[in-house]
């Protein structure tokens, strides 16, 4: 039995219900560019972008005996009792199981309209609500720290604090990666809220304002707590950012998520 073939808008929502239900992002399409908003001007990015007993001997001393009397016979000694049989060792108590690593989640769905910052990370592009938005700088030397996870990038020093900056591709798609050369396109990074985790990126998009209708909200945690919904229009992912922080926290990537 033939079946009917599906409507551009039937399409678009089967693709973001998918994604909804723990489907990976999808990257930018290159045959299919997509509106973007308009990039900031130069004086607006740059507004975002400003903002280790000491013993003693003693002599002996001579003893006099006087008619000393012959020592008696030695006793005998008495035969030894026989040692007692060792207890046996108790056994050892089992280690108790790990517990589940646990992430906080609040749905994010809302009615009012609020601005969102995109950014591109190799080919894929994010968003984040501004209220939730830290800062942005530009990406500079980094203090390399040995013993964390492979997407942590390094440290930057800055004069305030000391930034994590997150190497987020390889947090979000290290099994798509076969070499270390997308990192030459990292030019900023974003800071999560009051966090001192930075998502490192290669370009910014721009600010625009999100209706509700331009969003399909994420309804639970499922396997990627740290997506809050998707962005229509632009095909990508709005990112809950009290739940990421808490993933970077606990040294979990993007495969660590709830389930």
């Amino acid at each position: 039995m033939n079946k009917k073939p599906l409507t551009s808008e039937q399409a678009l929502d089967d693709y973001f219900g998918d994604l909804l239900l723990d489907a990976e992002p999808q990257p930018v399409s290159a045959t299919q560019p997509t509106a973007f908003c308009e990039p900031v001007s130069t004086q607006q990015l740059q507004q975002l972008l400003d903002q280790i007993p000491t013993q003693v001997d003693v002599e002996p001393q001579a003893v006099i005996v006087i008619n000393a009397e012959p020592e008696p016979e030695p006793e005998p000694e008495p035969e030894p009792e026989p040692e007692p049989e060792p207890e046996p060792e108790p056994e050892p108590e089992p280690e108790p199981e790990p517990e589940p690593v646990v992430v906080t989640w609040q749905h994010l769905g809302q009615q009012q309209p609020f601005q969102a910052l995109f950014f591109e990370v190799n080919g894929m592009m994010f968003a984040v609500a501004l209220t939730e938005l830290g800062a942005i700088y530009q990406l500079g030397e980094l203090n390399h720290i040995v013993g964390r996870p492979a997407w942590y990038l390094g440290l930057a020093p800055l004069p305030q604090y000391h930034v994590d900056v997150v190497d987020t591709a390889r947090w979000v798609m290290a099994d798509k990666l076969t070499n270390n050369d997308y990192r030459d396109n990292y030019h900023y990074m974003v800071m999560l809220g009051n966090s001192q985790w930075g998502l490192a990126c290669d370009k910014l998009h721009g600010t625009q304002t999100l209706m509700s209708t331009d969003l399909r909200w994420r309804e639970q945690a499922g396997k990627r707590p740290w997506l809050a919904g998707m962005v229509k229009q632009k095909m990508c992912a709005l990112i809950h950012v009290d739940a990421l922080i808490q993933m970077l926290n606990k040294g979990l990537d993007v495969n660590s998520g709830a389930s």
